[in-house]
């Protein structure tokens, strides 16, 4: 009787660990990689200090010389987002995921229906005042596949094992030339699951697809958001 006893003692305390080690896993993952302050690096944005952080977390930083709404501007160009000088881990790869993030803001901002027509052609010809944004991938990290696979049961690996992605970009008056909007974006992301660690983060391009494709959704949010007039700051 005394060695079931010990058992029972000795399984429930076992138990009581394991939930704790799950419900510390399930807060990492709830709370993910919160959004990072953007790295300095003023590639494409002329000042940081004149930036906002109210639209976080759609947008990182947001700067509009003039407040007010886009929505006399029926046409939105999607233009060059190149690969920058600083903190990438592969300017090629850069590069690649650039083409990616333009094709996935297209996709969105198409589903908005803010704008008549949404291309992503420069020469785009129109009849009606457009938009076009510029951009720069000023930051890029892949992280660690394995890494961030076991980053759902050791919290203190979500640092070294998550994407790293930064945009600076800006919106312009197609015309004019005239800045429109200038913002800065930086997401990480960990790929897993609220239930547990996901196989799929462990292929590199699976997890930086999602952290760029979640970038590109939420700066098509938010473009559709200052369409309608966004409220003072």
């Amino acid at each position: 009787m005394q060695k079931v006893r010990s058992h029972l003692i000795r399984l429930n305390s076992i138990g009581r660990t394991a939930l704790l080690g799950v419900l510390a896993a399930l807060a990492v993952l709830q709370a993910g990689c919160s959004y990072p302050k953007p790295v300095r690096t003023c590639e494409l944005v002329i000042q940081y200090d004149r930036m906002t952080d109210c639209f976080d977390p759609l947008v990182s930083l947001v700067y509009m010389p003039q407040e007010g709404s886009l929505s006399a501007y029926g046409n939105f160009i999607i233009g060059e987002v190149e690969a920058g000088q600083y903190w990438l881990e592969d300017p090629q790869m850069a590069a690649r995921y650039a083409t990616f993030f333009r094709n996935v803001l297209r996709n969105e901002l198409v589903r908005t229906r803010r704008f008549a027509s949404v291309t992503l052609d420069p020469q785009a010809s129109f009849g009606a005042p457009a938009l076009i944004l510029e951009g720069t991938i000023s930051r890029l990290d892949a992280g660690s596949g394995p890494l961030r696979y076991l980053s759902g049961l050791f919290f203190f690996l979500q640092s070294v094992a998550a994407t790293d992605f930064q945009i600076e970009g800006r919106i312009v008056d197609r015309e004019s030339g005239d800045l429109i909007v200038e913002f800065v974006d930086r997401r990480r992301h960990l790929g897993n699951t609220r239930w547990g660690p996901n196989p799929r983060t462990l292929d590199d391009d699976f997890a930086m697809k999602q952290t760029v494709k979640e970038t590109a959704q939420c700066l098509a949010r938010f473009i559709a958001r200052a369409h309608a007039g966004l409220p003072p700051d």
